[in-house]
């Protein structure tokens, strides 16, 4: 129970000290409140009439001193320009109070410059003389690939807005109607349109970040466990998985096309399916019997995906229905090999394969907590459900199921990296608890090495000293007759402290007795051996054998070096007997920190939990006895 608790109040701190850190990572993802005016001509979707943030423009022409306003045609233009290529001028009182004003000017192939009453701010010709009524602003050569941002002083409010924008020349067809159309201008806050790129860029990189990390993990298992000699290629192959969807995911970042240039591949799809492909070929080494549906479903997968990049280059196919069926057929194609996946995972689940036990495991997790907040979800947000069944029917009624698609992924792709680590979790703590027994049974073959050492010291002793006792005893024969009996019992005495060896048959457990015997023997414990006869090899592991009888052992020779046992000692009995091993230890007890009432077997100082544990298999054939100065405990393990 206090190991319970201890774990319990363990992962409440953990809890406690991790929500902060989240939300403060996190906290980036949200940019602060979008505060902009639009204060475009055109209407919104192309709709008749002007638009409001229109109404307080003033549009002209001005020479010098000389100024005409132009015709609004009621649609966004303005009409009567003297002459084709005319600069034009539109201006407003500026009454909107923002912090970090700044202006978004909507200009493509057009030069402007933009005034605050009558000082200049900015302009595409510098070279020019800026002046309002003075300007002839040309035609820019090229089309600008984002629109013009100009901050805006602090003192700006009540001042007035001029920009100044040049027109297409007669020989365009625009100019024969001698209309021209302002460029749309947004002013906002600059530090809103910061934070908006901030939480932009920290949405893609924390994802980012955190599947790089997830992949120097498991490349960094991957050259660990080369280091031990044991090759597991299926983590490389689950490390490509995570790199295609890092791809994906920074491909979708805003401005990606300044990187990377404009290609005529869908490159954040292109990854997304071969991360799909990738995910069906790690699985596929865990696959089992089910191994060649595994390649199978895996290589067509991968095909689908190169030939839909290859159709979006628009060398194989015109664009038409036949083109977007094979761009767009990956996605069904790993809708249906995911779901082969599931299908497969709990098959071989109930076939005993352990890695698809663990993925099975995880996928009725994941599954049950989403039900669980779906219908959480449906009072406090009523439409969800009705947007995520909405975005169902529509995958299925456009025959592109993008988001069926991508919540079986995510869904497999979760399991698939628990069941991964959980196996790398087992197998390091099954190699600690294999080095550990290791260093457990060396230092038992160093005891049971210098328990024999000191036998046969001893043994050397009474022979050196047998022709002397003889000749003693000649003597005393015929002198003092009467002291033979006392001379005899020493003898015995002597015989009797030399340490036994345990010599069974069963080098392991020869070698775990023996050490133990020495440990016994530094702390006074007289030790008996009645039989020691085992089989060479038993239907246990050498960690289970060394964690059973050093478990038994060391609490043996735990309970008989209590102080106050007037004659500690422990009783060793194992043989085979009708194709069981019985192995027993019987300790002598202190009587004053005996319990003689019956006690549940998991509550004793011997560690019979772990045992039990170990003898599950075998239907836990472990039986206790007890009395007030003695305790002993039992094993039968079947050996047919």
């Amino acid at each position: 129970m206090k190991q319970l608790q201890k774990l319990i109040i363990a992962l409440f701190l953990s809890l406690v000290l991790c929500v902060p850190s989240v939300l403060a990572v996190f906290y980036y993802t949200w940019p602060m409140e979008d505060v902009s005016y639009d204060f475009s001509f055109f209407t919104e979707d192309g709709q008749d009439g002007i638009s409001e943030g229109a109404k307080d423009w003033t549009v002209y022409i001005q020479n010098g001193e000389d100024r005409k306003e132009l015709t609004s045609d009621g649609i966004g233009g303005y009409t009567g320009l003297d002459y084709g290529g005319q600069t034009f001028y539109f201006s407003r009182e500026l009454t909107e109070d923002l912090d970090s004003p700044t202006l978004q000017i909507g200009v493509v192939n057009r030069t402007i410059s933009v005034f605050l009453d009558d000082t200049l701010v900015y302009t595409d010709c510098p070279e020019l003389d800026n002046r309002i009524g003075c300007l002839k602003l040309p035609m820019l050569e090229y089309d600008r690939a984002e629109p013009v941002t100009v901050s805006l002083p602090l003192d700006y409010v009540g001042r007035t807005l001029t920009i100044a924008q040049s027109s297409s020349s007669l020989s365009e067809k625009q100019a024969d109607s001698k209309t021209v159309y302002p460029c749309d201008v947004t002013l906002y806050c600059g530090y809103s349109y910061e934070s908006g790129l901030i939480a932009s860029s920290a949405k893609t990189m924390i994802p980012a970040v955190l599947l790089f990390a997830l992949e120097l993990f498991l490349l960094a298992a991957f050259v660990w466990y080369a280091s031990l000699g044991t090759f597991l290629p299926s983590l490389p192959v689950l490390t490509l998985t995570i790199f295609f969807l890092m791809c994906s995911v920074l491909i979708q970042a805003d401005f990606v096309i300044q990187y990377l240039g404009e290609v005529p591949i869908d490159l954040s799809r292109l990854s997304f399916y071969l991360a799909i492909g990738a995910l069906l070929a790690f699985l596929t080494f865990y696959a089992g019997r089910l191994r060649p549906l595994f390649v199978i479903i895996t290589a067509f997968q991968w095909a689908s995906a190169i030939f839909s990049a290859i159709v979006q280059t628009g060398r194989v196919l015109p664009y038409g229905d036949t083109y977007l069926f094979f761009v767009l057929f990956p996605q069904t194609s790993g809708l249906l090999a995911m779901t082969v996946l599931l299908i497969c995972s709990f098959f071989l689940w109930h076939r005993g394969n352990t890695f698809f036990r663990r993925f099975s495991h995880a996928a009725l997790a994941v599954i049950s907590g989403y039900i669980v907040f779906i219908l959480i979800s449906i009072p406090v947000q009523p439409d969800y459900i009705n947007k995520v069944l909405s975005r169902l029917a529509g995958d299925f009624s456009r025959l592109e199921p993008i988001f069926s698609l991508k919540l079986v992924w995510y869904l497999c792709l979760i399991c698939s990296i628990f069941a991964m680590i959980t196996e790398i979790l087992e197998k390091e703590t099954v190699r600690r608890s294999e080095t550990a027994i290791l260093s457990a049974r060396n230092e038992l073959a160093l005891e049971s090495y210098e328990n024999l050492r000191r036998q046969s010291e001893e043994m050397m002793m009474l022979r050196h000293d047998m022709s002397r006792h003889y000749e003693m005893l000649r003597s005393m024969a015929e002198e003092t007759p009467e002291r033979i009996n006392d001379y005899l019992d020493e003898l015995v005495e002597q015989v009797q402290n030399v340490r036994p060896v345990v010599a069974s048959g069963n080098p392991v457990l020869d070698i775990i007795i023996n050490g133990k015997l020495s440990t016994a023997a530094g702390k006074d414990i007289s030790v008996e051996i009645v039989r020691s006869d085992a089989p060479e090899k038993l239907p246990l592991t050498d960690t289970e054998l060394c964690c059973l009888m050093m478990n038994i052992l060391d609490n043996a020779i735990s309970a008989a070096s209590v102080p106050g046992i007037t004659n500690p000692y422990i009783k060793l009995d194992f043989h085979r007997k009708d194709q069981h091993f019985v192995f027993s230890c019987e300790n002598s007890l202190c009587a004053k920190t005996a319990d003689y009432k019956k006690i549940p077997m998991h509550a004793h100082g011997y560690g019979l939990k772990i045992i039990q544990q170990i003898m599950e298999r075998w239907g836990e054939m472990v039986s206790v006895e007890q009395d007030e100065n003695h305790y002993k405990v039992s094993i039968v393990i079947p050996l047919a």
